[in-house]
């Protein structure tokens, strides 16, 4: 059974289709990759599949249970977590603060609790400390934990995300463009990143432009064009298929290459 499943996955906006009948299977284990020319609706899929918005047709189930209706909260508490194209920290508070913000939907102590500090609160406080600690030294950032998040370095910032979103303890792992706007050794650790988040046995899907990067750490492909699949396979198989080639450089750019290639 698939981790995370679609069925003729729709959103409309007016009269413009931007997701169209998308069916995913996303199985357990692994790294799968979204890719696409500019504008094909990789991020309006995500949006779909985390909750940000709401599909106009179609199914999602994850894990076994249908979450087309839920919101991104009950989401995340089944064990979906995300991070965005565009870096969403709070640059004012620490790294580790940063890091417990996504811990605060686990804690369950109540108001009263939380105002006098009573036992219950502090132990549960100190356990989600513990977690973030964790999560930072997964990333590599652990010797940064009392930094203000803003001084970090662009590619710390996008690690402190994944740290976010890794102390969550997920499932499933959302990277929206996790290498976008990296320098090349960025895009290295970023790689080496996500390859070992995935061997710890975190199911991982990402939508990236980078083909480097999505070539280098994906073990499934899918391929979407003008909101439909077009292609799903191996890096190696898609790399190979005359309709990705097609989406990516036009048709005649791509007949060309295939007549030289034949040739």
């Amino acid at each position: 059974m698939s981790l995370l499943e679609t069925t003729g996955l729709t959103r409309r906006y007016a009269g413009l289709v931007a997701v169209d009948q998308v069916d995913l299977a996303i199985p357990e284990g692994g790294v799968h990759a979204i890719i696409g020319p500019n504008g094909a609706g990789k991020t309006t899929l995500f949006n779909l599949l985390s909750g940000v918005v709401t599909p106009s047709a179609g199914s999602i189930r994850f894990g076994g249970t249908d979450i087309t209706a839920l919101p991104t909260y009950r989401r995340a508490a089944l064990g979906m977590a995300r991070t965005f194209q565009n870096i969403r920290i709070f640059t004012a508070m620490s790294v580790l603060e940063n890091v417990l913000t996504g811990l605060h939907p686990r804690m369950h102590a109540g108001l009263g609790s939380i105002l006098a500090r009573l036992p219950g609160f502090r132990a549960e406080e100190r356990q989600a400390v513990a977690e973030a600690r964790a999560a930072l030294a997964l990333v590599g950032l652990e010797g940064q934990a009392d930094l203000s998040a803003g001084a970090l370095a662009y590619g710390d910032q996008r690690r402190l995300e994944i740290a976010r979103a890794m102390a969550q303890k997920p499932r499933l792992l959302l990277l929206d463009e996790p290498a976008a706007g990296m320098n090349p050794a960025e895009t290295r650790a970023a790689t080496e990143l996500v390859g070992r988040l995935a061997k710890g046995g975190t199911t991982i899907l990402l939508v990236e432009h980078d083909m480097g990067f999505v070539m280098g750490v994906s073990d499934t492909v899918t391929v979407i064009n003008f909101g439909r699949k077009i292609f799903a396979g191996s890096p190696a198989a898609v790399r190979a298929e005359p309709a990705v080639i097609e989406a990516y450089l036009g048709s005649r750019l791509a007949a060309k290459l295939q007549a030289q290639h034949g040739g």
